[in-house]
């Protein structure tokens, strides 16, 4: 019994995903709009019914029942509940509520089983415009319609309800209405989620120019197609050069939209100028062609839209990757050639330094030769880590007391702070674990934050800005946040702030926080940001306690 349970409950929640449970209110919210929506598509083409039997030469109700039933099977009875009312309160259909029951009931099975297959066996989704979901859809969708139309029309004639001599053509009108309805609705659905899935699209004079070129063309299209007598139906293919400008600019998404447009003005001219049901079915056809036709270019744009733009990503990249292997051989010359200076003002210091404690000299002197020489042995430190790092040298693991740390980094950082009216604060919670990590560029990495953080903070024009040092233990590792109430991060910036050379400084170069991140990935780490509220931003880095014993990749 485990074993049955352990398969049927996946293929369950498989069918009924999506569905928001059977009765959680978006389910019912969703069910009644597509009941609504059900019913002003079943109600605009009723002007092109086949001997009121409820099969028209374009059912878009159809369509949306396709995509409902691809979202969630679930939906199923609010899919059977809108055609079985629409047929006897709407279409008033000529046949008894049996058949017409029997006949739905068919239609939703039928349904049911082409979303199943389209979504979990050839895993079609609505919300992508690949190529292969549009090759698969238009393959299957015409497929699965001969089965629909057959099952539909061979009950209405088993119930008597339709004539042996009109089977085929009710047959053939419902394929071509259930096809058009699916190809035409289902790639609109996936261009509105296309268009909202955009964090900020706008209407741009690229898109009015081609929006402007299409409504002219199909003007010119539906003019000549009405305005010259004898049913000239080969005008029709004017239309064809509207529809791929469109699928030639904008994609999959423009033509998809465009060939929704063009379908229903093609029903509402057609009932005004007064075709009968067997033009309109030729126009049809014709329309299934194009399409067929604007879908497929429109695809393959967008799939090398796409492609353009992954190259363009990649090519970026490594672009990206040649700076940085630029920036660790500067680096290196960098390190080596100040290394030897730094090396010899020492020198020079400590002798100074010697030369004055021999004679007379007054205690700042001093003081200040021993600031000198501490700072002078420093800077090599540092250097000579950067050169370690950008070489991909060892890292110097000692434990480090990160509060010490935090409060020497503070101190350092006040005076330039207090000039430029910022006040910053150094806050520790302890008992706080020593960590084992690299004392030098750990220092460079709160460093580099902290006079970020000081940066920012300037920029308030109250002269209130504050910059604040935490520093606490926090699920085996040590945290450490830099937070200013400055104007924060700018939102261009927010989702690639540790890329290299980004940056809003005047004068920066963008490889501060780039080189952070990095120093503390290799101590096994993690550095990011997140929003301070109401103001300002926050920079957190986490240190595990336990230390790396090998550097990380």
């Amino acid at each position: 019994m485990a074993l049955v349970n352990f398969h049927v409950v996946p293929l369950w929640r498989s069918l009924f995903r999506g569905a928001s449970g059977p009765v959680g209110p978006k389910f019912w919210r969703t069910g009644i709009a597509f009941l609504g929506v059900y019913v002003v598509f079943d109600a605009m083409m009723e002007w092109h019914e086949f001997d009121r039997l409820g099969i028209t030469l374009w059912s878009p109700d159809n369509g949306l029942c396709l995509v409902l039933l691809i979202e969630s099977v679930a939906f199923a009875p609010f899919v059977l509940l809108g055609a079985v009312l629409t047929d006897i309160f709407i279409d008033g259909v000529r046949c008894s509520v049996y058949v017409t029951l029997a006949a739905e009931l068919m239609l939703t099975i039928v349904y049911v089983s082409l979303a199943l297959f389209l979504r979990d066996y050839l895993k079609f989704d609505i919300r992508q415009s690949r190529l292969s979901d549009v090759v698969t859809l238009l393959i299957f969708i015409p497929s699965g319609t001969v089965l629909s139309s057959s099952l539909y029309c061979g009950v209405l004639y088993l119930g008597s309800a339709l004539s042996a001599d009109k089977l085929f053509v009710a047959m053939g009108h419902f394929w071509i209405g259930d096809t058009l309805g699916m190809i035409t609705v289902v790639p609109a659905v996936t261009s509105v989620f296309a268009l909202l899935s955009k964090p900020r699209w706008r209407w741009s004079a690229y898109t009015s120019f081609s929006l402007s070129v299409f409504l002219l063309g199909t003007s010119v299209g539906f003019a000549a197609l009405i305005g010259i007598g004898d049913r000239l139906y080969y005008l029709f293919y004017l239309l064809f050069l509207p529809i791929i400008w469109v699928a030639m600019r904008e994609g999959y998404a423009g033509v998809a939209l465009a060939l929704v447009t063009v379908q229903l003005a093609l029903a509402g001219i057609t009932v005004f100028v007064g075709y009968d049901i067997k033009d309109f079915a030729i126009l049809q056809l014709l329309m299934l062609v194009l399409s067929i036709t604007g879908l497929l270019l429109g695809a393959v744009t967008t799939e090398r839209l796409n492609a353009a733009l992954l190259l363009r990503e990649q090519q970026t990249e490594l672009a990206r990757m040649a700076d940085f292997a630029r920036v660790g051989a500067m680096g290196m010359e960098l390190a080596h050639e100040i290394s030897q200076p730094l090396s010899t003002v020492t020198t020079y210091l400590h002798a100074a330094r010697r030369l004055l404690q021999s004679s007379v000299a007054s205690e700042p002197v001093m003081d200040a030769l021993i600031k000198a020489e501490a700072e002078a042995h420093r800077a090599r430190e540092v250097l000579e880590r950067i050169r370690d790092f950008v070489s991909n040298g060892n890292l110097d693991l000692q434990a480090l007391d990160l509060p010490a740390l935090a409060e020497k980094i503070a101190a350092l950082c006040r005076q330039e702070a207090t000039s430029r009216g910022i006040r910053i604060e150094n806050e520790s919670i302890r008992p706080i674990p020593v960590v084992k990590a690299d004392r030098v560029q750990i220092e460079q990495v709160l460093n580099n934050l902290v006079a970020n953080a000081i940066d920012a903070a300037s920029e308030r024009s109250d002269a209130r800005g504050h910059v604040i040092l935490r520093v606490a233990a926090r699920d085996g590792a040590v945290i450490m946040q830099v937070e200013d109430n400055g104007p924060g991060v700018a939102p261009e910036l927010a989702a690639r702030i540790f890329d290299a050379y980004q940056t809003t400084k005047p004068r920066g170069m963008g490889l501060g926080l780039p080189l952070s991140l990095r120093i503390v990935q290799r101590h096994a780490g993690r550095l990011w940001w997140e929003p301070n509220r109401p103001e300002g931003a926050r920079f957190v880095v986490a240190l595990p306690i336990d230390g790396s014993s090998e550097n990380a990749a």
